[in-house]
């Protein structure tokens, strides 16, 4: 099902980027992810396509979906669908995710990954970073594997990669690889005073590390709160939408 859903889109032209679970499940910065999502270009006529390739996979709405329109894509909602299968496939598309560039220059980014599905246009893993930058805790050692798999994925890393990714970084596990296999991050972190005790080859005592995991979370706390704050008003809208009966009824199949 889920390689004849990706052919319809190939088939029908729509312009999207593959984003979040399974797009870390790619780049090997997690092992399992159980829904689709999808960043679709925001036009109208790729929101045509992408109607027409859910009809021809006989797709159904899913919960608190509000109807796919141009204006609700470019505002940021998501919509939510079931494909049929045993067990069915969760799919879920946004047209303005959080802390997104414009879709152009996230495309200008993506990398084309080779899965038994086809070849499938991915998020690149820096943009891929903002997007899990959310409320729930379980993305931020997500967010370091990404990190690391990023740093691997240059020959010769720069000064700002290496700034980078320590800016990315938010468990002390996934901060310790880092400095491991990169001991040039070494040098950064003696720029920033919360991680300065981590510039030292040898090993932080308990006292260190506890203050440096603090000061992580910290900075995971301000991500979780912005994200929080995003998503206020939009919730507010689809509860509005929900009172006024506005949403598309669950299990209502896609028209094309």
């Amino acid at each position: 099902m889920i390689a004849s859903f990706f052919q319809s889109l190939e088939q029908h032209g729509v312009d999207y980027l593959l984003i979040s679970g399974q797009a870390t499940v790619l780049y090997g910065a997690a092992t399992f992810s159980e829904d689709i999502d999808l960043w679709l270009k925001p036009t109208d006529c790729n929101r045509s396509r992408l109607v027409r390739a859910l009809a021809a996979q006989e797709a159904t709405y899913y919960k608190l979906t509000p109807l796919l329109t141009l204006a609700n894509l470019v505002r940021g909602h998501g919509f939510h669908f079931l494909l049929p299968g045993d067990p069915p496939v969760f799919l879920d598309i946004m047209g303005n995710p959080p802390r997104a560039p414009a879709f152009a220059e996230a495309k200008a980014a993506s990398q084309d990954i080779k899965t038994p599905w086809g070849n499938l246009t991915t998020i690149g893993i820096e943009h891929l970073v903002e997007l899990k930058k959310t409320q729930r805790l379980s993305d931020y050692p997500v967010i370091g594997k990404l990190v690391l798999r990023r740093l691997e994925m240059i020959d010769k890393p720069s000064p700002d990669d290496y700034r980078w990714a320590i800016d990315n970084v938010f468990t002390l596990p996934e901060l310790t690889a880092l400095l491991w296999q990169h001991a040039e991050l070494r040098t950064v972190c003696r720029s920033i005073p919360g991680l300065a005790v981590m510039a030292d080859e040898e090993e932080a005592d308990v006292d260190a590390e506890s203050a440096v995991e603090r000061w992580l979370t910290e900075r995971m706390l301000a991500c979780q709160q912005a994200d929080r704050l995003y998503w206020r008003s939009i919730i507010a809208e689809l509860k509005d939408l929900r009172r006024t009966g506005e949403l598309v009824p669950d299990g209502s199949t896609v028209a094309g």
